[in-house]
């Protein structure tokens, strides 16, 4: 073996060696205790919240359809609703959530911040 292949070799020795040691140190969170108030949530992290939302049923707002079918699957409905009905109130809330989700990212920086950050769908997310 040349000096370079046992430099390298040497240097892939350390790096695992470290990676192996890093794992042991332990992750430090933060603790509320009973009797400690937890910090409010500001008007920045409502309004990324709104965004988020908003994003996600743009995103996934098709995604509803094949919920639904399923939701209907479940409840035992029969094949015909299941082939018939189930897909046109899946496409409509696919739409519903999509245009909630355009209305949400367009209007997340204009809301007021003491009022206007709730979901207007139940479920927030799809999933």
């Amino acid at each position: 073996m040349g000096s370079r292949e046992r430099g390298w070799v040497r240097g892939m020795a350390i790096v695992l060696m470290l990676a192996f040691l890093l794992q042991g140190v332990p992750a430090v969170a933060q603790v509320y205790g009973l009797d400690e108030e937890v910090p409010k949530v500001t008007g920045i992290e409502k309004m990324l919240t709104k965004l988020g939302r908003g994003l996600s049923n743009i995103m996934l707002g098709w995604a509803e359809i094949p919920v639904t079918w399923d939701k209907k699957l479940k409840a035992g409905r029969p094949l015909g609703y299941l082939l018939g009905v189930a897909p046109i109130l899946g496409t409509a809330r696919a739409l519903m959530r999509t245009s909630v989700g355009v209305f949400e990212v367009v209007s997340f920086p204009f809301s007021d911040r003491d009022i206007n950050y709730e979901a207007v769908l139940e479920p927030e997310y799809i999933f």
